[in-house]
């Protein structure tokens, strides 16, 4: 909020070439839609993250995570939006609005005592989905993933009621689950490393602000639920295009879903 380019063709730029990265980011997903309104949704975003009322970003979303939700959401236009973890309320903020006055959000938490900001459209649940469950039935939905919670169980969660679009916060593979302090073990990206190397071991180990972690390999079952997944892909770094550092790796899955 305190840097940021002021000339408009250093804008333009950025913007076209944020955009080259969304095109390319969605070239195998499948989802359709308009080059010429993603260029206006990215236009957008700045709008949005200038205004944000949550100015602090010291973990989850900062610009370059939340040009590619924003963006994705407007081209999806859901029906209904599951956020689960709200922390200070930035990505309540951005579906707030990059979505249609008539989309439901069902925003989950187990504690809200630092949201800062709070949607109209949203009910604010202060318990774990799994025990509160919005009706999804025949509806487009989103889910935002950021609780810090198995993310296996959030995948199997979201095949089992249909949930075509997810995103995965915090989603790090073996190679960088140690820059995490809390991880959501698993998640998507260590599970493929597993079934894509053929892991035998029992333990997967790091060391994380001098605490050990370890995942139990063991209890990773039911991960054949990755044969469901249509598409998976990270978010890329736009340090070198926007000049902000990603705060957190988040992931787009596309489950395969019946209608």
């Amino acid at each position: 909020y305190l840097s940021y380019p002021i000339e408009n063709f250093v804008k333009k730029n950025r913007n076209d070439q944020i955009v080259k990265e969304i095109n390319s980011f969605l070239s195998k997903s499948n989802i359709k839609y308009n080059k010429v309104k993603l260029g206006e949704y990215v236009e957008e975003f700045e709008k949005v993250f200038i205004q944000s009322p949550v100015k602090e970003h010291e973990s989850g979303f900062g610009y370059n995570e939340g040009v590619f939700f924003y963006s994705i959401l407007r081209i999806i236009k859901p029906q209904l939006v599951i956020e689960s973890g709200v922390m200070k309320g930035f990505t309540t903020y951005i579906i707030d609005e990059a979505t249609n006055n008539d989309c439901e959000i069902f925003s989950y938490d187990i504690n809200f005592d630092n949201k800062v900001f709070s949607s109209k459209k949203a009910q604010y649940i202060n318990s774990d989905i799994s025990t509160n469950i919005p009706s999804i039935k025949n509806k487009k939905v989103v889910a935002l993933w950021d609780d810090h919670t198995s993310q296996l169980d959030r995948l199997k969660f979201s095949q089992e009621h249909n949930i075509e679009f997810n995103f995965f916060d915090d989603d790090l593979s073996l190679l960088n689950i140690h820059s995490d302090g809390w991880p959501p073990v698993p998640t998507i990206s260590m599970l493929k490393n597993i079934k894509d190397n053929d892991i035998q071991s029992d333990t997967v180990s790091w060391f994380s602000r001098n605490r050990k972690g370890t995942a139990y390999l063991k209890n990773f079952q039911d991960i054949n639920c990755l044969d469901k997944i249509k598409f998976h892909k990270v978010f890329p770094q736009l340090f070198e295009i926007t000049g902000y550092k990603n705060h957190s790796q988040c992931s787009l899955v596309i489950n395969k879903i019946t209608r």
